[in-house]
């Protein structure tokens, strides 16, 4: 126990040196050492364990047995310093920064405002973008690298991205309240295709489409408005230009439209939303901590909806 409360860092990186060098003098080279103390911390280190660790000759440096048994303990004991030193300023790091976010519509006014306020909470010191987009501009901000983290519903990512699933999203049926649709626990999709229907891009419309298909092919959506963005979606409909099909998350913002939703069956469909990263690109220490925290927040609000 003494011997090795009395070795120290400098004598063990001297002899990994000359262990994986194979020599002294290009050890010394590489430590910025002059030969002399390289020499001198390996007979540190050689006689505070009282074993010989290299065999000399005037030609040549080898491991000795004991050396060679030794050497592969100090280079581990060495990276774990490494590794250790690197995690802690990556911590460090993660306190400070910018962070920007692609995102759509609909999630960047219901999801991230929650979401950022608690990060916000326990890294104050980052500033977070919030760039909201329609779908495929949100992808084409992470590909480009104007975003560092894209948040949208599933799609066919193009192969400079990684898309990893991060939530369901189930669809719900919205209306005005004297809506004769309103009276029901539930709505099924033949109720709702009998409706004028006010639809987003044809992105969503292809998407909820095909869901429909999978469940019959009598379910043909033929919406009586297109539109953009899901706030103009609720205000056509407030204004009794139809119905509106959308995800969950939209709920929160129906108050202030006068509007009501009820659960859809037959079939139940659900919007997948993902996490989209540039593949190959590092992220900073501050974006990898907000896609940290984004899995731990989503993964908290699962086991709450579980329980």
């Amino acid at each position: 126990m003494n011997a090795a409360q009395n070795v120290t860092l400098r004598q063990l990186r001297a002899f990994v040196a000359v262990a994986e060098t194979g020599g002294f003098a290009p050890a010394a080279r590489m430590l910025h050492l002059t030969p002399s103390a390289l020499s001198l911390l390996i007979k540190e280190i050689e006689t505070t364990l009282n074993v010989r660790m290299f065999d000399r000759t005037t030609r040549t440096t080898a491991l000795s047995r004991a050396g060679a048994e030794f050497y592969p303990l100090a280079r581990k004991l060495l990276d774990d310093l490494a590794r250790a030193v690197e995690s802690t300023q990556d911590l460090e790091q993660k306190k400070r920064g910018t962070v920007r976010i692609a995102c759509t519509p609909l999630y960047s006014s219901t999801l991230l405002p929650e979401l950022v306020l608690s990060y916000r909470r326990k890294y104050p010191a980052i500033t977070v973008y919030v760039l909201d987009s329609l779908n495929q501009a949100a992808m084409a901000r992470v590909a480009s690298g104007e975003a560092d983290l894209g948040i949208a519903p599933q799609r066919a990512a193009p192969p400079e991205l990684e898309q990893e699933l991060l939530f369901q999203d189930r669809m719900a049926f919205i209306c005005k309240p004297d809506h004769r649709l309103a009276t029901l626990k539930r709505v099924n999709w033949s109720q709702i295709l009998r409706e004028p229907l006010v639809s987003l891009t044809q992105d969503f419309t292809s998407r909820l489409q095909a869901d429909l298909f999978k469940h019959s092919s009598e379910l043909v959506l033929n919406p009586a408005h297109s539109v953009s963005f899901i706030t103009t979606a609720l205000g056509m409909v407030q204004w009794g230009h139809g119905v509106t099909v959308q995800p969950e998350a939209a709920l929160p913002l129906l108050p202030p439209f006068g509007l009501v939703s009820r659960p859809v069956h037959a079939p139940v469909v659900f919007r997948h939303v993902s996490l989209y990263v540039k593949r190959g690109y590092q992220l900073s220490p501050a974006a990898e901590s907000f896609r940290e925290f984004l899995g731990e927040w989503v993964g908290a609000r699962k086991t709450t909806a579980t329980d």
